[in-house]
């Protein structure tokens, strides 16, 4: 049976009017993050120190985290969920090895997700390996803790004539706790901050970090690595 012409143009534009429809009404997600870029700053040698970056699923569709890439076998990165739903958060955790590095460090890692606008997002991060400002420093520049130890004290110090302020960022575990957040330093003083480790924590060797920024011009970071081992 033929269809004359005019009818068979008719049902064409039609179906491809119905299929942009279609395609117009597709629920797409849309991956944001807080912040593309961290700054570990002055960290010791061979340490492993983490960073997680938060970020939001503000599209009307799922998104789908497909893959993690970095950019050196010296980092690893890992999703927390694979699976986000619209107006749900998440996060994209980094762990940098500084065992073979010295100086100014600068990596990437790459996220992949099905965010039509943002198919690939980059994420850097920075690190001083192995150099420590003297006048706004610590002491000591990371902190192990045994099997039996709970608890030490961290000494930020403050070498120069002027008060200086600080903030402490931790990373979001619950594997310890700081005593203080945040707080000011006079011209050569110190103030000891108390780290305290999770109670009954299972067998085995935990990595975790926190890093304190000094309130200098320009800024001062340095990251804390804190290991804790238990048998």
């Amino acid at each position: 049976m033929k269809f004359p012409l005019m009818i068979i143009s008719i049902l064409f534009i039609f179906s491809v009017g119905a299929a942009s429809v279609d395609s117009a009404n597709i629920k797409k997600s849309a991956l944001v993050f807080d912040s593309k870029s961290w700054d570990f700053g002055s960290v010791p040698v061979d340490f492993k120190i983490a960073h997680s970056y938060k970020f939001k699923n503000t599209g009307e569709g799922d998104l789908h985290i497909t893959k993690v890439d970095p950019n050196c076998d010296c980092t690893s990165v890992s999703a927390r969920d694979t699976l986000i739903q619209p107006g749900d958060s998440s996060e994209i955790k980094v762990v940098f090895h500084t065992r073979e590095f010295y100086g100014m460090t600068n990596k990437r890692v790459f996220i992949y997700a099905d965010d039509p606008e943002n198919p690939i997002t980059e994420l850097d991060y920075t690190a001083n390996v192995e150099f420590f400002h003297k006048l706004h420093t610590s002491e000591p520049k990371y902190l192990t803790f045994l099997q039996g130890q709970n608890a030490k004290d961290v000494k930020l110090i403050n070498n120069s004539d002027n008060r200086v302020g600080y903030v402490i960022q931790k990373e979001p575990d619950t594997l310890f706790s700081i005593s203080k957040l945040q707080g000011s330093l006079s011209g050569e003083q110190f103030e000891l901050i108390n780290v305290k480790i999770k109670d009954n924590l299972s067998k085995g060797t935990y990595f975790t970090n926190f890093t304190v920024t000094y309130d200098t011009n320009p800024k001062l970071r340095l990251t804390i690595p804190v290991k804790i081992v238990r048998w």
